[in-house]
C-alpha cells in the first residue's frame, strides 16, 4: 500500500476580523488559536471549535461560520490541535484532547470579552474534540453540538480496538491526512492497485501502532473522563443517515443517553437525510449546483442554515433565550417526505416483516410477506482474492450522496445473494433500524457478513439506503440477528425493496482471509462456502420499523433570497417554529444571509 501527498493545505492570509493568539497548555505546549469577536464592546458567550482541519484559507469553512456567529452576538474561537500547523508537540492522535479542551476553555473564561459561558461544537474529528471538552467537566461549558461524529471516534484508531470485528478501512486515509503532517497534508491513498492481500499488510498497523504507542496503553482517549459517564449538559446530537462512517456509532451515543433516566431530557437529536459532508438526498441528480464542495453559493446557504440551528441551541442554553415554542426532543428527516418531530427517536413503529424466499435457477430471489413452507439452503463462495467491491471509492464514502452509486450490477455476482419485492402498490415509510434475522452455516468456523438494503427504482436504478456488517463465529451459534443502520425513508409506489447479502465490501472494510486470523496479517487465504437457510420455520427474514407520518407529502424546494431552509418548509404543522421576520429581531439576532458570504 503506497501513499502520495498531492497537496499541502498551507496557511493563507489571516482575515482582518480575526485575532490570532497562542494559548499555552498545562504542559507548556502552545496551540494556535483564532478569536472572532462581535462588533462593539461588551462580553459574550463563546462558541469553541478545536480542529485538526485547516482553520484558515480555502480548505476551511470556519472563517465563514465565524462571520455568522459574530452576527448573532457570539465570540467564536477556533484552535488547531497538537501536531498541526502553528501548533506544537507531535503527540499521539486524540490522547490530549480532554486536557487541552479544559485548558482552552479556562483561557477563554479569563479573557475580557468572555461572559464565562462556552458552547462546544464541531463536525467529524472536530466533533470528537467537542465530546472531549465535555468530558473535561469544565464548569463554563454549558452546552454542546457534536456534528457527524461519535464518542468512540478516537478509540476506533487504537490498535487493540481495531482488531475486533470487521476491520474498517474507510478512515485510514483520514488518519494519514490529518495526523501525519503538521501542514495538514491532503494525501492521496493509492487504493486502486491494492489487492485484497495487500490491504492486510503491515502498513495500516505500523501507522496506528507508532502513533498510539504514546498513549501508554490507554486505548480510551478520554482516560478516566469518559463522556458516556460524565455528561450533564444539554447536547444536540447532529447526525446524517447516509454518513456510513460515524452515524451508526453517533446514534448509538444518542440511544445511550436517552436510556439514562435522570439526564435523558438534556439530549436532543437532529438527524437529516444527507451524507457525512452534508449533501442532501433531495439534491441527488440535481447536478453540481447543490454540491456545497463545488458550488460557493450552495456552501454559503448550507453554512447559514446549519449555523442558524447551532446558534439557536446555544442561545437557549448559554444565553437563556427560550425558543418561541418548546424544542422537540428529536427532529428527523424522512427521505422523499420531509422533517418530522417527536419526543422519542426511534418513534413508535409497527414491525413490517419480509421473508427471504429462494427462486431456484434465478439470480434474484424474493422478499415476500408470507414465508415459504419448505426450507432451502442458498450458498455462495467467499473468495478473499476477489472480494465484492465497494460501490464507491474509499474517499467517496464521505460524499456518498454527491455521487450516489447505482448498485444494480452487484446482482450479477455469484458471491452476492439478492432478494427483492415486487413493485410496491403503495408507499412504505419506516424510521429506525431494519432488522435481519437468519441462520448461517460456517464451514470455516467464522466469517464476515455484510448486508445492504436498497431502493430499486422502476428503471432499475438501485440505490443503497441502509447497511449492516458483523463478524460471526460457529461458536456463537448459527443464528444471526443484525440491526442495519438507521434511516427514515419512504419507499415510493412502483419501487421495490431489495436486500443483498455478501461476505466482503472492499476497500471500505478489510477482507476475511478464509480462516480465523487477523485479516491484516494472515499469511494464508482460502475461499470458503457459506450457507443461508431461507423458508421454513427458521428461514431468514427482514423487518422494517414501519411508521405512520404526521406529514405525508414533500413540498417543492423553496429557495428564498436568503437561504434554502427545509426545516422551515417541510416540518409537520406546529412541530417547529418558523423564525420571526428579521425586522422584529433584536440587533444581535439578525439572520445572516448567504449574500453576506459572496465576497469570499
Amino acid at each position: 500500500m503506497s501513499f502520495r501527498i498531492v497537496e499541502s493545505a498551507s496557511g493563507e492570509k489571516v482575515p482582518a476580523s480575526v485575532c490570532e493568539s497562542v494559548v499555552a497548555m498545562r504542559d507548556g505546549n502552545d496551540l494556535a488559536t483564532s478569536v472572532y469577536l462581535p462588533e462593539g464592546d461588551g462580553v459574550h458567550s463563546t462558541i469553541l471549535v478545536r480542529t485538526p482541519y485547516a482553520r484558515l484559507g480555502r480548505h476551511a469553512v470556519l472563517e465563514r461560520e465565524a462571520e455568522y456567529f459574530r452576527g448573532r452576538g457570539f465570540a467564536f474561537v477556533t484552535q488547531g490541535l497538537r501536531d498541526k500547523r502553528l501548533s506544537q508537540d507531535g503527540v499521539a492522535s486524540y490522547s490530549q484532547e480532554v486536557a487541552d479542551g479544559y485548558d482552552t476553555v479556562e483561557w477563554i473564561t479569563r479573557q475580557p470579552w468572555s461572559n464565562g459561558s462556552v458552547g462546544v461544537t464541531g463536525s467529524s474529528c472536530s466533533g470528537f474534540t467537542a465530546w472531549a471538552a465535555v468530558a473535561s467537566g469544565h464548569p463554563a461549558i454549558k452546552a454542546a453540538v457534536p456534528k457527524s461524529t461519535s464518542i468512540d471516534l478516537g478509540a476506533g484508531y487504537a490498535p487493540k480496538n481495531r482488531r475486533q470485528g470487521v476491520p474498517v478501512l474507510a478512515a485510514l486515509k483520514d488518519l494519514l491526512q490529518f495526523w501525519s503532517d503538521p501542514d495538514g497534508c491532503v494525501a492521496d491513498a493509492e487504493q486502486g492497485a491494492v489487492s485484497a492481500a495487500d490491504a492486510s499488510s503491515e502498513t495500516c498497523e505500523q501507522i496506528v501502532e507508532s502513533r498510539s504507542a504514546k498513549t501508554r496503553g490507554r486505548h480510551s482517549p478520554y482516560g478516566y473522563h469518559h463522556p458516556l459517564h460524565a455528561t450533564a449538559i444539554p447536547v444536540l446530537h447532529w447526525q446524517y443517515w447516509y454518513d456510513r462512517g460515524f452515524a451508526p456509532s453517533g446514534l448509538r451515543d444518542w440511544r445511550h443517553f436517552r436510556s439514562l433516566t435522570s439526564t435523558r431530557h438534556l439530549h436532543y437529536l437532529r438527524a437529516g437525510s444527507a451524507d457525512h459532508a452534508g449533501f442532501r438526498l433531495e439534491d441527488v441528480d440535481a447536478e453540481d449546483e447543490y454540491a456545497s464542495h463545488l458550488n460557493g453559493r450552495t456552501l454559503a446557504e448550507k453554512i447559514v442554515m446549519e449555523c442558524e440551528e447551532v446558534a439557536d441551541f446555544f442561545d437557549e442554553h448559554l444565553n437563556g433565550i427560550a425558543p418561541r415554542r418548546p424544542r422537540p426532543q428529536a427532529r428527523w428527516h424522512v427521505g422523499h417526505v420531509g422533517w418530522q418531530s417527536s419526543h422519542e427517536y426511534p418513534p413508535p413503529s409497527t414491525p413490517l416483516t419480509f421473508h427471504l424466499e429462494a427462486l431456484l435457477g434465478e439470480r434474484v430471489h424474493r422478499l415476500s410477506r408470507i414465508p415459504a413452507a419448505d426450507p432451502v439452503a442458498l450458498s455462495w463462495i467467499h473468495d478473499p482474492g476477489d472480494p465484492v467491491p465497494s460501490s464507491v471509492g474509499i474517499e467517496s464514502i464521505w460524499y456518498l450522496l454527491a455521487d450516489y452509486p447505482d448498485e444494480r450490477a452487484l446482482q450479477d455476482r455469484t458471491d452476492v445473494l439478492t432478494f427483492r419485492t415486487g413493485p410496491l402498490s403503495e408507499s412504505v415509510d419506516f424510521a429506525g433500524q431494519p432488522l435481519f434475522h437468519g441462520r448461517v452455516d460456517l464451514p470455516s468456523g467464522s466469517a464476515h457478513l455484510h448486508l445492504k438494503l436498497q431502493d430499486v427504482h422502476p428503471d432499475g436504478t438501485t440505490r443503497p439506503i441502509s447497511w449492516g456488517h458483523t463478524a460471526i463465529t460457529r461458536a456463537a451459534g448459527r443464528s444471526v440477528t443484525l440491526p442495519l443502520t438507521d434511516n427514515a425513508y419512504r419507499l415510493q409506489p412502483g419501487h421495490r425493496l431489495q436486500l443483498q447479502i455478501q461476505s466482503s465490501d472492499f476497500p471500505h472494510f478489510g477482507v476475511y482471509p478464509g480462516a480465523r486470523a487477523n485479516p491484516r496479517t494472515a499469511a494464508k487465504r482460502k475461499a470458503i462456502r457459506q450457507v443461508l437457510t431461507v423458508g421454513g420455520i427458521h428461514g431468514a427474514s427482514l423487518t422494517l420499523p414501519a411508521v405512520r407520518l404526521v406529514q405525508d407529502s414533500l413540498p417543492a424546494r423553496v429557495l428564498t433570497d436568503t437561504v434554502r431552509a427545509p426545516h422551515l418548509t417541510t416540518a409537520p404543522a406546529g412541530s417547529w417554529p418558523p423564525c420571526p421576520p428579521a425586522g422584529n429581531l433584536p440587533a444581535r439576532h439578525r439572520k445572516t444571509t448567504a449574500d453576506d458570504f459572496q465576497d469570499h
